[in-house]
């Protein structure tokens, strides 16, 4: 939290000099102000809760051929139902002006509205590998170690939104505050395979005998079935939302066509839908509603062109 002030404090110290500056003419409000016909393009600063938290292992149903359920490993917790922690929505405490959340671009419609897009986007992929069986007793002291398998792994997390604001003229003819809206949307999913695994299951309700002894025999030496043919290696699961939100900002011009803002959203629903999906059974859902006052600051440092 300490680190968290100094950081805003230096900030307001570096921007001090900026805005106290005079106000200029008449034609500094022509040379700084935003125009029809042009383009901003912004790098947008910080956490903000439009992303979902990347760690999405827990989508991913657990259960076994034997046993086990559906569902988000939080059953019988006292804090079952309560689904911000899947969904990263925080406070204004988790914003870090370190992190590159995504960019925007906007072109102005007019001198005082514009539309604008927002886009972030994390993938990744993680090809398979299949178990390779070792040798330990044909040599004893020169053995082929075993190489374990890797599941394939595909994760993606995306976020996008549309937006249009309008800018109000103040006597600072650096200074361009807006009020707009917003609707976003955002998805997360996760999907993996399951090579050969080398492990196998024997089912008891298969009992072989020996046919010169006629007793049954050992499980162990019968070794079993790939687990692959009781149950399906694939796995997946998947997150997304729609959000709607009011939206409050300031833009300063450092210089012509190099801009530093401010936004926020004074007020934002959103609703969200969890889902676990099991192959060859139905999709386990939970859904959630979220209004929030103040959500995602973010600092901007864009060009306008």
């Amino acid at each position: 939290m300490i680190k968290k002030l100094c950081t805003l404090l230096m900030l307001t110290i570096l921007s001090a000099p900026l805005l106290a500056q005079t106000v200029g003419s008449e034609s500094d409000g022509v040379l700084f102000a935003p125009k029809k016909g042009q383009w901003q393009v912004s790098v947008l600063l910080g956490g903000g809760n439009n992303f979902y938290n990347e760690k999405t292992s827990y989508l991913l149903p657990a259960f076994t051929n034997t046993g086990g359920s559906v569902g988000l490993p939080d059953k019988g917790e006292a804090s079952q139902g309560d689904l911000n922690r899947y969904l990263n929505i925080d406070g204004l405490n988790n914003n870090s002006l370190t992190n590159i959340l995504g960019i925007e671009g906007k072109y102005f419609l007019s001198d005082c509205w514009d539309i604008n897009f927002q886009f972030s986007m994390n993938i990744n992929l993680t090809p398979k590998k299949d178990y390779v069986e070792g040798n330990y007793t044909e040599v004893p002291d020169m053995i082929i170690p075993a190489q374990d398998y890797i599941s394939a792994r595909m994760t993606n997390n995306w976020y996008v939104g549309v937006g249009t604001n309008r800018y109000f003229k103040v006597s600072n003819p650096r200074i361009h505050p807006y009020l707009g809206g917003s609707l976003g949307f955002q998805m997360a999913r996760i999907e993996t395979t399951e090579p050969y695994t080398g492990d196998n299951y024997y089912d008891e309700d298969m009992v072989e005998t020996d046919k010169e002894t006629g007793k049954p025999v050992d499980p162990d030496e019968l070794g079993g079935l790939p687990t692959q043919v009781y149950l399906s290696g694939s796995r997946a699961g998947q997150m997304f939302g729609i959000k709607a939100a009011g939206v409050a900002g300031i833009e300063y011009s450092l210089a012509p066509g190099l801009v530093l803002g401010f936004q926020f959203q004074p007020l934002a629903y959103r609703y969200d839908v969890i889902q676990l999906c099991p192959k060859g059974f139905d999709k386990y859902n939970a859904s959630h509603h979220n209004i929030k006052i103040f959500d995602m600051p973010v600092l901007k440092l864009g060009i306008r062109f």
